[in-house]
């Protein structure tokens, strides 16, 4: 456990320097894009004194060395920063935009998980089901979840009236009930989790396919039909309970694919969650706001990613005994 804590700490201690280096290193003058210099939104251009100022209140006049320092200090305690573009804290951009985040890849990765091994449970039973399964999501694994938001844009949305385009919520919407507001949000949010359920569920799938012939070939399966069990006990408390650990493990390794799916899908439905502040952030050069969402996004995934390890773990020591 110690060794697997320290490579997680000098993981997240590389990927923290990269965070910090890699926007820096990108063209472009963050405090010009706040100014008509750039030709974006800024109808004024600031004066080299007032550029001088902004760079000092945002310490950018400092070494990196000195910037890195300031960071790491206002992170230990918290603080992210002061976003260049949106002229707010960091950490109240995340959190205004997290939990739209939160919901679209909480809800896509429970359906993915509960879709995948329902149809591998129910292939294991009929094997012609199982096999066109398997040759159809084979090639679904291919397929790019911009792409399947794409289709789904242009094939679906467009074509059905009760299901918006773009947006989480209809704008300046009142609701009279709370049924309303959960419909709204609803309609809203199905098909970038729809995107993600066509893309990731296969995944879980072949891991639970894979889980699940193992479980039919151990002894103690045999002995569960030579006792005469009905069908589905053993369905359910032979093969499916002991099968559903892999399957746990896998939820947290997708945690990674889910949060870079995402990112990709809120900017094809214009969803206003993490993906768009991302892609702001990239297109204003924002720095402090590019930190903030890397050191988050390192946090989650590497977490997820450590109970998976732990997990892993749990399952060869059960092997060995």
């Amino acid at each position: 456990m110690r060794k697997r804590i320290t490579l997680f700490i000098c993981t997240f201690l590389v990927i923290y320097l990269f965070d910090f280096f890699i926007p820096r290193l990108m063209p472009g003058d963050p405090l010009l894009y706040t100014s008509s210099v750039s030709g974006e939104d800024m109808d004024t251009e600031y004066s080299k004194e007032q550029l001088d100022q902004m760079r000092a209140y945002y310490g950018l006049d400092q070494p990196l060395a000195e910037q890195l320092a300031q960071t790491v200090r206002k992170n230990l305690t918290g603080d992210l920063g002061l976003s260049i573009h949106y002229k707010k804290p960091v950490t109240t951009v995340l959190k205004e935009r997290l939990p739209w985040s939160l919901s679209v890849m909480g809800v896509s990765l429970i359906l993915s998980l509960v879709t995948g091994t329902a149809l591998a449970l129910f292939g294991m039973q009929k094997k012609r089901i199982d096999r066109a399964a398997f040759r159809i999501l084979s090639a679904l694994t291919e397929v790019p979840a911009y792409l399947v938001g794409l289709l789904l844009l242009f094939l679906v949305a467009a074509k059905v009236s009760w299901l918006p385009l773009s947006g989480g919520a209809t704008a300046f919407a009142r609701y009279e009930t709370g049924g309303e507001k959960a419909w709204d949000l609803i309609s809203h949010g199905f098909l970038p989790v729809l995107s993600l359920v066509i893309v990731m569920f296969p995944g879980f799938y072949f891991t639970a396919r894979a889980s699940f012939l193992e479980v039919m070939s151990k002894p103690y399966l045999m002995n569960a039909r030579a006792k005469g069990l009905k069908a589905g006990r053993i369905r359910w408390s032979y093969i499916f309970r002991n099968g559903m650990t892999p399957i746990v493990v896998r939820f947290f390794l997708n945690v990674g694919t889910a949060v870079g799916g995402t990112l990709l899908i809120e900017n094809v439905f214009a969803y206003p969650g993490l993906g768009l502040v991302m892609r702001e952030a990239v297109r204003y050069r924002d720095y402090t706001m590019i930190q903030g969402f890397f050191l988050l996004s390192t946090v989650l995934v590497l977490t997820s990613l450590f109970l998976a390890d732990v997990l892993n773990a749990g399952i060869d020591r059960e092997e060995l005994r």
